[in-house]
């Protein structure tokens, strides 16, 4: 059994970090997100059908997602979480992908991602996730990641089983849309699972 590192070395990796990871892979980049990126960010999380699952409503307009880019340099700054732009060949974004709620004391931290509706069905959101598990693993050494789902997302929750994630539970009625509530479907990946299934 591989051993993790320690507490300790985790958050020395963390706070070691000067910019958001540069993560390469075949068709897509991880990167940070740029004052240009916000049209299109307000174009992923403006779209009812992308935010359709998510936790919090559709953006309104553009000035959201400017300051939503604010938030997430100063977020990376505190290193509370880093969140990277998915961006393709020509480097445009199509997507968000975030490592967030930290723990380096327990060694794990989430998962989540978006993407924009005209690359669904690509794989796209899984050679993204995939970069950021590989990142979160084998660079900073975690030992687990979670993600939490709406349980009606069943496309995602078939990205997270691809990807090794193993549906653990579900918390009742766990975060509002908007007025309606919901339920939250929690699913773990240890990393000997995501070291195995490699």
């Amino acid at each position: 059994m591989t051993v993790s590192p320690t507490s300790e070395a985790i958050a020395a990796r963390l706070a070691a970090l000067e910019d958001f990871p540069l993560l390469q892979g075949p068709r897509v980049r991880l990167r940070g997100p740029r004052d240009d990126d916000a049209p299109a960010l307000f174009a992923l999380f403006g779209d009812a059908q992308v935010m359709r699952h998510w936790s919090r409503p559709p953006m309104q307009d553009v000035a959201e997602a400017r300051a939503l880019i604010a938030d997430i340099r100063k977020s990376m700054q505190e290193r509370r979480l880093i969140n990277w732009v998915i961006a393709d060949g020509d480097d445009a974004l199509i997507g968000s992908c975030t490592l967030f709620a930290f723990s380096a004391v327990h060694r794990r931290a989430e998962l989540g991602y978006a993407l924009h509706r005209a690359q669904w069905g690509r794989g796209i959101a899984r050679e993204a996730a995939t970069l950021a598990l590989n990142w979160a693993f084998d660079h900073l050494g975690l030992h687990r990641c979670d993600a939490g789902i709406d349980p009606d997302n069943q496309a995602s929750r078939a990205l997270l089983h691809r990807l090794g994630f193993v549906t653990e539970g579900r918390q009742r009625e766990s975060f509002f849309v908007g007025d309606r509530v919901t339920d939250s479907e929690l699913l773990g990946l240890l990393a000997s699972d995501w070291r195995g299934g490699r």
